[in-house]
């Protein structure tokens, strides 16, 4: 380990996040596996788990941002986080949109069709 990594990241640390970041790596694969989870929402988890993965694995990555932004360690890794749930937000914004819009026009062809529907039994009276 380096010496400036050593200073932030106790081992411990290390092979919690470690075991964090394979454990939600597992769940997610299982999920996508079983159907619970689309692809596409699994690909933003795995890639925040493969982030802290890398992290959990070369922690001086988190030293040299720190030292980069003169921020402290704590303060990089809760930014990363705090961008991780944007994304996250940002992603569920877009989807909620799109089905928002979709169940619109649902709706209205919905009730053309159940108009014509009407229309044509009454006319078959």
């Amino acid at each position: 380990m380096e010496e400036g990594a050593a200073q932030g990241f106790q081992a411990i640390h290390r092979l919690g996040l470690l075991g964090v970041s394979l454990l939600l790596m597992t769940l997610v694969l299982e999920l996508v596996r079983r159907g619970r989870l689309k692809e596409r929402y699994a690909l933003l988890w795995l890639g925040a788990a493969g982030g802290s993965l890398l992290v959990g694995l070369f922690p001086a990555i988190i030293v040299r941002l720190a030292d980069v932004l003169h921020f402290q360690y704590l303060t990089v890794v809760y930014t990363l986080s705090f961008l991780f749930l944007l994304a996250i937000v940002l992603a569920f914004s877009v989807v909620i949109s799109l089905l928002s819009e979709r169940c619109r026009v649902l709706a209205q062809e919905s009730a053309l069709l159940s108009q014509r529907l009407e229309e044509l039994e009454r006319r078959h009276e």
